[in-house]
């Protein structure tokens, strides 16, 4: 694993990994994604709920075998530690599965506020075998006055140090706008961050993008302030003594948290979200009722390609399907086909204005 990676947080959805997939070998070998394993919900390729957890987990290992494979992630199994899968801890019988593929490699994540069991399990199932866990953090957690302890309480049960560990300080949604105060703000706590410079790989994330509700119907320009703040944050750490190298994550087209989509209650709009330079560039139509409603996608990939923002179809399998679709080379797709686009040229972009220069022969 490189110590220079982008990290996505996405989850275990059928587009998110449909993305992944079509991305091209360069880029994938930038790209550690933080995997957060979903709750039992609407699986949009069996076109059902799954009825036991055990069937919802088989079901995104399987998916993610086939999609990822051989390729390094994070695994946070926050949302459904309260589960028992086989009698086990979710990420016990998860990372087995997954691991019993050769050449995938699964990095259990853990928390401040983990529970011990879940803890226990990562130390015993993990600890021999693998040099190094996640440990995710939060805004709260840093600026809370026992973080130090908390976090060296935690290390010592894993009875782990923090050269073996890969630190994600994770901002979630938080207020980006004024970048320049804010970034002054992260500083401070870097500079007083326990151990800064020790960690195996320090990544800091945040997501920027806002729910879809706030979308408004027509074209929405979202500022990117989260890649902006950390533009800003690493130029101003390179002129501090305590700099380090600091990896980049975000949410990608989504917001951050955890909204559960029922289709059989709820109806989807027609939106693509495309990732440009300085903003997210999103179209966003009316509700799917029926089949000649998904022939918004037409329209809105036809857009996106004459825009100012659209990049060309060579530069990412995204990119291309939305230049045949608005062709008509292809059919209109579903809102997980334009996820799959979406993510698949966001995570393009950000590897590619990250690590451009690396990809010079």
């Amino acid at each position: 694993m490189e110590a220079n990676f982008y990290l996505p947080v996405l989850k275990t959805k059928q587009g998110e990994f449909d993305g992944l997939e079509k991305l091209d070998e360069k880029t994938k070998k930038k790209v550690v994604p933080l995997f957060e394993v979903t709750p039992r919900e609407w699986d949009n390729e069996k076109n059902a709920k799954p009825k036991s957890i055990e069937e919802h987990i088989n079901s995104i290992c399987k998916r993610y075998l086939k999609k990822w494979p051989q390729q390094i992630s994070f695994i946070d199994t926050y949302m459904i530690d309260n589960e028992r899968p086989g009698g086990k801890v979710p990420i016990t019988y998860i990372v087995s599965i997954l691991t019993s593929a050769i050449g995938t490699k699964c990095i259990p994540v853990l928390r401040l506020n983990s529970i011990d069991h879940i803890i226990d399990a990562v130390k015993l199932n993990f600890r021999i075998n693998y040099a190094d866990i996640g440990v995710r953090v939060s805004i709260e957690d840093i600026t809370d006055p026992e973080f130090e302890f908390k976090l060296k309480s935690l290390l010592n049960k894993v009875e782990m140090v923090p050269a073996d560990i890969h630190l994600i300080l994770d901002l979630q949604n938080s207020d980006f706008s004024n970048i320049d105060d804010f970034s002054d703000g992260i500083l401070d706590q870097l500079e007083i961050f326990p151990n800064f410079n020790d960690w195996k790989t320090f990544t800091i994330c945040g997501g920027a993008f806002p729910e879809t509700g706030m979308l408004k119907t027509g074209i929405n320009n979202i500022v990117r302030n989260d890649w902006e703040f950390f533009l800003t944050l690493k130029i101003k750490l390179g002129n501090r003594e305590f700099d380090r190298s600091i990896n980049y994550g975000d949410y990608s087209i989504i917001a951050p948290g955890y909204f559960e989509f029922d289709p059989t209650k709820m109806q989807r709009s027609a939106n693509i979200r495309y990732t440009a330079d300085k903003i997210w560039y999103v179209i966003k139509g009316k509700a799917l009722k029926d089949s000649e409603d998904f022939k918004q996608y037409i329209n809105q990939a036809t857009q996106i390609v004459k825009s100012q923002y659209y990049m060309g179809p060579p530069f990412s399998a995204g990119d291309l399907h939305l230049k045949n679709c608005s062709d008509g080379l292809t059919k209109t797709g579903n809102p997980t086909v334009w996820k799959k686009v979406g993510h698949n040229h966001h995570i393009t972009k950000v590897v590619t204005d990250l690590y451009a220069n690396s990809f010079v022969a």
